[in-house]
């Protein structure tokens, strides 16, 4: 696998290069960006230099999904998710919606975002089997328990120590045994 994704965009007769690493968090932005003069363009449109209006006129959220596409889809991530899937229905009929249940939701919710998951709360719903409404509840719950943080008009949040206690703890152990056993 390659070590950086490159996107590249042409803006007026500017051409426009934006390197990921290869690995790098799917929400963040590029980590190095090139402007030359397009090979095409005619040398007295750039003789007045890249501007503010250029580099304002390069579109990076449409680089930034399509360095998410660029990305190797990985067999290791599904699994994962599938483990994940399965430790938050069992923890919910299990247990309902207790603190355990609402922390590895929360991990999980945390997870999803700082992955640029789109629409984080279907995204869980279908991982828990639950409608996205009821998600909405189970984490506005996790966090009037102290489990998640807000951030204020805008999906995210990051766990609680409460919540780091509980899903690197003794539960972290029974949904291991739970999903060995499966």
């Amino acid at each position: 696998m390659s070590e950086h994704i490159e996107i590249t965009q042409d803006v007026g007769p500017w051409r426009v290069l934006m390197r990921w690493a290869a690995d790098a968090d799917p929400a963040s932005g590029p980590t190095w960006v090139l402007v030359t003069p397009h090979p095409d363009a005619d040398p007295a449109s750039t003789q007045g230099g890249v501007s503010s209006t250029v580099l304002r006129q390069v579109d990076f959220k449409n680089a930034a999904d399509q360095f998410r596409a660029a990305r190797p889809t990985e067999t290791r991530h599904e699994v994962a998710q599938d483990a994940e899937a399965e430790a938050l229905r069992w923890l919910l009929a299990s247990e309902g919606v207790s603190d355990a249940y609402l922390a590895f939701l929360a991990e999980s919710y945390v997870r999803a975002v700082s992955r640029a998951v789109p629409n984080v709360t279907a995204h869980l719903a279908e991982l828990t089997h639950k409608r996205p409404e009821t998600i909405r509840g189970h984490l506005k719950e996790a966090r009037k328990r102290d489990l998640l943080t807000t951030v204020p008009g805008k999906a995210g949040g990051q766990l609680t120590a409460k919540a780091r206690e509980i899903t690197t703890g003794e539960y972290l152990d029974k949904i291991t045994d739970h999903l060995m056993s499966n």
